[in-house]
């Protein structure tokens, strides 16, 4: 098993990573001492999103029966997903890819979205942004800004689902975990 998978193995099963006590990578001095895309950031933002209440699960049953998916955070009943893309036959947990870690990110930005608004984790979502059609026009250019259109509005999407996806998109490709870490504290109100 390499590093990344032990690391982030770890994370998930609330057990220490690389050595370190978790509760000591979460506050937030450390935060600015890790660098932002590392392993250990993404570690961080799974520590982050469980404190607040939300179960973080790898490669659940309903990844294996709509391929399609590559993740979802629901916020009612405090999950997010990931779908690995080389899962194990058993759904195990495998070397996470690049697309697995921007999933992430993407999910964690709609946990983010949804403590805006309403109450923690009542599926009532708003952008964090003030413009997340400019900045995903910036992070990911007006082409695929078009795709993620398209792609949205064929399913009905509102206007307000693609400015929140939009923002997810726009972060996820920002990989700026550790950033995400200090939006759950200050929207969520983790510790």
């Amino acid at each position: 098993m390499n590093a990344f998978k032990t690391i982030i193995a770890s994370a998930l099963t609330g057990l220490a990573a690389i050595g370190v006590a978790s509760a000591s990578l979460a506050t937030p001095t450390v935060r600015g001492n890790v660098k932002e895309g590392s392993i250990e950031a993404h570690v961080l933002l799974v520590e982050a999103i469980r404190r607040n209440g939300v179960k973080v699960t790898i490669n659940d049953e309903y990844c294996f029966h709509n391929e399609s998916v590559m993740g979802f955070y629901s916020g009612k009943r405090r999950i997010l997903v990931v779908c690995q893309d080389n899962a194990g036959a058993n759904g195990q947990v495998v070397d996470w890819t690049a697309n697995d870690l921007d999933t992430l990110r993407h999910e964690a930005q709609h946990m983010i979205q949804d403590c805006r608004v309403g109450t923690n984790h009542d599926h009532e979502l708003a952008p964090v942004y003030n413009s997340p059609t400019a900045l995903a026009q910036t992070e990911l250019g007006p082409e695929r800004v078009a795709r993620i259109t398209e792609a949205y509005r064929k399913r009905g999407a509102t206007d307000l689902v693609l400015l929140l996806e939009y923002e997810a998109f726009a972060v996820a490709a920002m990989n700026v975990p550790a950033e995400q870490v200090g939006d759950i504290q200050t929207y969520c109100g983790s510790k």
